[in-house]
């Protein structure tokens, strides 16, 4: 038994060193993402209470058409989380919320593994990037079809 742990080869000290700057670096990576989830989360919470306000200040005549074309035009965090999971290196879910110009250049260039790293940062921010996406839909709407007209 004794044989066993004398044959027992341990990792270099240099070895060792690099696992643990490896970790430390992948541990302030995850640490970056949650903070950026955490923001992201916050800034949605507080567009979607702007988007309600918008709602409510909807005049009656004119709420089944907003809420029509506001309900086609919105986009969902959840579908466009999962366009980023599959295809986030192609820059899918760039293209989902109208960005088409960042998505043909993640598309452009997705064989240099960039716009992967790229996307999984897109997907921390994706709760704000969705809701700021309605908001801009919904303050065009109030604005165009329920804002009142000032004489």
């Amino acid at each position: 038994m004794r044989e066993f742990f004398v044959n027992l080869d341990l990792p270099s000290r240099g070895t060792l060193i690099v696992w643990a700057v490896s970790l430390a670096i992948f541990i302030i990576f995850l640490v970056i993402l949650a903070a950026r989830i955490s923001n992201s989360v916050r800034t949605a919470a507080k567009n979607n209470g702007r988007i309600n306000q918008y709602l409510a200040a909807i005049p009656a005549d004119k709420v089944g058409t907003i809420h029509a074309v506001y309900q086609h035009t919105r986009k969902s965090t959840g579908i466009a989380m999962l366009l980023c999971l599959v295809g986030g290196t192609f820059g899918i879910q760039r293209a989902y919320l109208g960005k088409e110009r960042s998505a043909f250049t993640m598309f452009l260039f997705f064989w240099t593994g960039i716009p992967t790293i790229i996307s999984l940062f897109d997907l921390t921010g994706m709760p704000a990037a969705v809701s700021d996406f309605n908001l801009n839909v919904i303050q065009s709407l109030y604005s165009q079809i329920a804002a009142p007209v000032s004489e």
